[in-house]
């Protein structure tokens, strides 16, 4: 059971607001939700709560939500983001990963689909949509250069753990060496897979085959 004590949504739809209170209230049952109908709002609500979770809209009456996300992450940087959209392109994707989301999900979803993916998520599965999952197959398909990239056997351990939702520190655990280590063969994979975050990562790892959108 996920025990999570206050969760923001931000969405300038009521009714969808209230599915994601709904939705909420019966995967995690929260202490507390607080609902954000615009960039203001949640701004305001960053500086007065700290936040486990956050499920962020991108298209808001005042901005777009990758804005906030870094916010988000800067004063919570130990909780979860995720954008729940109905923007299932390239540039809307990967702005929000790059912002430092932390799982993307579609509001045409089935419940039964976004409850299980919501949950997946957390339990730090690839966290995406299975159909976001299978459009990224494609974006992402491999360019001559990529096909000749080659990743030591560490560095293709150290991503396949990050992607199966392991922190650095138990992949470290897990491979004996140290955190430090394990911290250098994380950046080295950045590097070359030209990435900059664990769902970016994963998106790659996917791809690379090291791991199936199901796992």
């Amino acid at each position: 059971m996920h025990t999570m004590n206050h969760v923001l949504i931000v969405e300038d739809l009521a009714d969808i607001a209230q599915w994601l209170h709904a939705q909420l209230d019966a995967q995690l049952s929260p202490r507390y939700i607080t609902h954000a109908e615009n960039l203001t709002q949640a701004n305001a609500s960053l500086r007065q709560h700290a936040y486990d979770l956050a499920l962020v809209d991108l298209g808001l009456p005042d901005g777009n939500g990758t804005d906030f996300i870094r916010d988000f992450k800067a004063h919570n940087p130990q909780a979860l983001c995720i954008v729940v959209t109905i923007y299932d392109d390239a540039d809307h994707l990967l702005d929000a990963l790059r912002a430092g989301a932390d799982g993307y999900l579609l509001k045409d979803d089935t419940e039964a689909q976004f409850a299980a993916q919501l949950i997946g998520i957390l339990d730090g599965q690839p966290p995406l949509s299975a159909s976001i999952a299978r459009y990224l197959l494609q974006h992402f398909r491999p360019s001559s250069n990529e096909q000749d990239m080659v990743l030591t056997q560490r560095e293709a351990d150290m991503l396949t753990l990050t992607a199966q939702g392991l922190s650095t520190k138990s992949a470290a655990r897990q491979l004996g060496i140290s955190y430090h280590t394990a911290r250098g063969y994380l950046k080295e994979v950045y590097r070359k897979l030209h990435v900059s975050s664990r769902a970016e990562a994963t998106c790659k790892a996917i791809n690379m085959k090291l791991i199936s959108p199901d796992q």
